[in-house]
């Protein structure tokens, strides 16, 4: 059932309950008065009746009381010509015996022929006879020590049928106000629950995967915040499933670039192998196909070797410790060196002392890999230089002390458009050279994975032909000299 219904429901069964409970005792108030005053009216008219009559039956009882029994329906044709309305009966009994009724096909009821009443004692007695009311009052007067009851019937049948219309107005009344209110109260509440039906529908758009919908519902109450709400969870579900989508892409890039890169060794791999197995070489081809299956396979390793990597970075819990700026440095040349000097270039290095956090193998990795890419991207004769310094901001000496590591070259440099791409998985400046030299394009993604664990900062700075100049920058701690 819809709320607006519920509202209209629930509103018309509390009218109704308000509606009836005073409508019962407005009527029954309204009975009451009317009864009493019925009653009052036919008291005062028995009262007037037996007045008339004691009087004039008083020359009889002083003179002639033996003559009572005759005088009395006298008196009383008198009475019912003269003083009663064509509404009203009489009844006289004297001594337990009726000696007069004005209406002769009707009979007194039991209650008061079999009553016998005290000296002086009213009653009065509502009765229904023949779908008509009457009301029956019965006064007693005391006559030479005998009793006449004086008993008066009055039709009040009229104001018996006012108030049957009384309460036929009021049921009439009492459905059309229950109408009209109804009427009103779905109004109010249509009104009150379309923004609600406007933002269920909202909903309902948004759950089939609209995800740029929104409500643009504006109100200062529950339902305007309930809106707001709506929004701002919109625009958190749409961040969220914008991101999974970018991961989805990634993923799909990654296992569609990995496909693509294991190919190519692979192949270069199967079809000199299958030269060597099925064709009679010289010595110095058979060395040279070896030596193409042999570097193939080295990029394998190096590819699966920096993919495990990045999976541990992002699955693992890295443990760090204190680490000496000037020994890992040193440590990285000692490892560099070697390959530098086969490719004939020389190495520029200087350290300042300090103290970082992280893991030492890894840091050394990404220094390794930004080293190599350095000595791929120089020609024969030039210069690589690797240093590390403290720098100390400018200010009141509260700021944290941070570390740069440089790794600078004089070689081919990158264009503004391979910098913004340069740490995606499998992507490659120079495809043909760094296959040439073993590369596999995961090299400066695992640098990047490597400082975000660390907190470090990347800052490439190069121009095509000129160099590129790789700046590394991570939180630090002065080391005093006789540490």
């Amino acid at each position: 059932m819809k709320f607006r219904y519920k509202v209209l429901l629930i509103n018309i069964i509390l009218i109704s309950i308000a509606l009836s409970i005073s409508g019962f005792l407005m009527m029954s108030r309204q009975n009451k008065i009317m009864v009493e005053s019925q009653v009052k009216n036919a008291v005062t008219e028995n009262n007037l009746v037996q007045s008339v009559m004691e009087y004039s039956l008083l020359d009889t009882i002083n003179n002639k009381p033996d003559f009572l029994d005759s005088a009395i329906p006298d008196v009383s044709l008198q009475v019912t010509s003269g003083i009663l309305n064509d509404t009203t009966q009489l009844y006289v009994k004297y001594n337990d015996k009726i000696l007069y009724q004005s209406d002769e096909k009707s009979t007194l009821p039991e209650e008061l022929t079999n009553s016998s009443q005290a000296a002086y004692k009213k009653k009065y007695l509502l009765t229904n006879e023949k779908s008509k009311d009457y009301i029956y009052v019965i006064s007693t007067s005391v006559i030479d020590e005998n009793i006449m009851n004086i008993i008066t019937k009055r039709d009040i049948t009229d104001s018996a049928l006012t108030r049957k219309k009384s309460l036929r107005d009021f049921r009439t009344f009492f459905v059309l106000i229950l109408i009209l209110t109804g009427l009103f109260v779905y109004i109010i509440s249509m009104l009150l629950t379309r923004p609600l039906e406007k933002l269920n529908s909202v909903t309902d758009e948004f759950s089939e995967g609209n995800f740029e919908i929104r409500s643009d519902l504006k109100a200062h109450d529950e339902i305007g915040l309930l809106s707001d709400k709506f929004n701002h969870m919109a625009d958190s579900v749409e961040g969220h499933i914008d991101e999974l989508n970018d991961m989805i892409h990634k993923r799909d890039q990654f296992v569609a670039d990995f496909t693509h890169e294991i190919k190519t060794p692979m192949t270069t791999i199967i079809g000199y192998a299958d030269t060597i197995r099925s064709v009679d070489l010289p010595r110095e081809d058979e060395i040279k196909a070896a030596n193409y299956i042999f570097s193939e396979g080295r990029r394998l390793e190096q590819m699966s070797s920096h993919l495990f990597d990045l999976i541990y970075l992002k699955d693992g819990d890295i443990a760090k410790q204190e680490i000496n700026t000037q020994g890992l440095g040193e440590a990285v040349i000692e490892t560099v060196r070697p390959a530098l000097e086969k490719a004939e270039l020389s190495l520029k290095y200087d350290f300042e002392n300090a103290s970082i956090t992280g893991d030492a193998p890894l840091l050394k990795t990404a220094f390794i890999n930004l080293l190599d890419n350095a000595r791929k991207a120089s020609s024969k004769g030039s210069e690589i230089s690797f240093s590390g310094r403290i720098i100390k901001e400018v200010g009141d000496g509260k700021s944290p002390l941070r570390y740069e590591y440089t790794v600078e070259d004089h070689g081919i440099g990158i264009s503004e458009e391979d910098i913004d791409r340069i740490c995606d998985e499998f992507y490659m400046v120079d495809k043909s050279r760094s296959r040439k030299e073993g590369g596999a394009g995961l090299g400066m993604s695992l640098v990047s994975a490597i400082l975000k664990e660390h907190s470090a900062n990347l800052k490439i700075e190069s121009k095509v032909g000129e160099g590129t100049k790789m700046i590394i920058t991570i939180a630090c701690k002065e080391i005093e000299e006789d540490d």
